[in-house]
């Protein structure tokens, strides 16, 4: 490990036990995504967010919680969608009670479903509704768990460094909020996708950079366009912490190359050790079997998805047409191991 590397190292615990997090993404931060991720790294270095759960979903799956959002561990943070404040800090507690560490309330999305639901990133224009969340989940619910809040640097024309100040001022005022995480876009509500949303509004790396200058006694993560080693070594020298998203989407075992370039790990899991712990862990799953008529178990084809990405180039795109060919959404639990073990194979065979 290089000077530079351990200066870094010894940076990421000053403020916040662990610097570098994946983002919640819809579709994707789901329990099997977050268990290949654990299986990958193996360590405790990095923090997972779910994909958002509504508060009303959290309520409705109050006995298979487990099941639903995932198992509670350290270092994953449940990803909270909502408007009604007594709800999400019912919510909360409820979480907190079942384990789970850390609540993170969503202030950055602007899907049209979320929009409609008055939640995600409309709360922005809203930071009085967004402290009176706080508040009962403090005051009323007795959450003591952490909750953080993930946002945009603006929304629609209200982008200007005093809205944002403005925005986290007023959620101070209420709560010594342990950790704000920006992605560093603002977004349009009326006019782009979530996907547009992503891309289309220009990063605006030096609006975060200047909130963390504003409130320096808050510490602050930032989201958006983060890919490279350099960019996150570039990141941590400026806020306290660097959420990645698509990038870990798209490429799994990015997170190997953040422990060997950044924490000097010299010895990563080789990926069929990571297959093996994968197929583990979906037998543990199935073998347990439907233990709650209401929540079913997750089907193949749901399982499959994260090992989807654990190959590029032509051994991805030969390992994904050998696993899709034949996976079907019913597909048993010992086809599934079979049609796996043969795809990983035959990729294996033409390296």
């Amino acid at each position: 490990m290089t000077l530079f590397q351990k200066i870094i190292c010894r940076s990421f615990h000053s403020r916040l036990l662990r610097s570098i997090s994946v983002a919640p993404m819809v579709d994707i931060t789901a329990p099997p995504f977050l268990e290949l991720l654990h299986i990958i790294s193996g360590q405790d270095r990095f923090e997972y967010y779910t994909e958002m759960h509504h508060c009303q979903a959290v309520l409705h799956h109050h006995r298979h919680l487990h099941r639903f959002v995932g198992t509670p561990r350290p270092n994953v943070v449940v990803q909270l969608g909502g408007s009604d404040p007594v709800a999400m800090a019912q919510a909360a507690r409820l979480l907190q009670d079942n384990g789970y560490h850390h609540v993170n309330i969503n202030n950055g999305c602007p899907s049209p479903n979320v929009q409609h639901g008055q939640f995600g990133a409309v709360l922005m224009k809203e930071p009085g509704r967004v402290a009176a969340m706080i508040r009962e989940m403090i005051d009323r619910e007795g959450v003591t768990i952490p909750v953080t809040i993930k946002c945009r640097i603006g929304v629609d024309d209200r982008d200007d460094e005093a809205f944002l100040h403005g925005y986290v001022q007023t959620l101070l005022n209420v709560y010594a909020m342990p950790h704000l995480i920006v992605h560093a876009r603002k977004c349009i509500l009326k006019g782009l996708s979530p996907k547009q949303n992503r891309t289309v509004p220009p990063l605006n790396y030096e609006r975060v950079y200047s909130l963390r200058q504003v409130f320096p006694d808050l510490p602050i993560s930032i989201n958006g366009g983060i890919t490279t080693i350099d960019e996150i070594r570039s990141v941590l020298t400026k806020v306290d912490g660097c959420m990645i998203g698509r990038k870990i989407m798209n490429q799994p075992l990015f997170l190997q190359t953040i422990e060997q370039e950044i924490h000097g790990q010299q010895k990563v899991k080789p990926i069929e050790n990571i297959i093996g712990d994968y197929l583990d862990y979906a037998d543990r799953l199935y073998s347990n079997g439907n233990d709650d008529n209401s929540y079913g178990l997750p089907p193949a084809t749901l399982m499959v998805k994260p090992l989807m990405s654990l190959f590029t180039g032509k051994q991805g795109r030969d390992f994904r047409r050998n696993v899709q060919k034949t996976l079907k959404p019913d597909t048993t639990p010992q086809a599934f191991f079979d049609i796996v073990t043969n795809a990983f194979n035959t990729v294996q065979e033409i390296k």
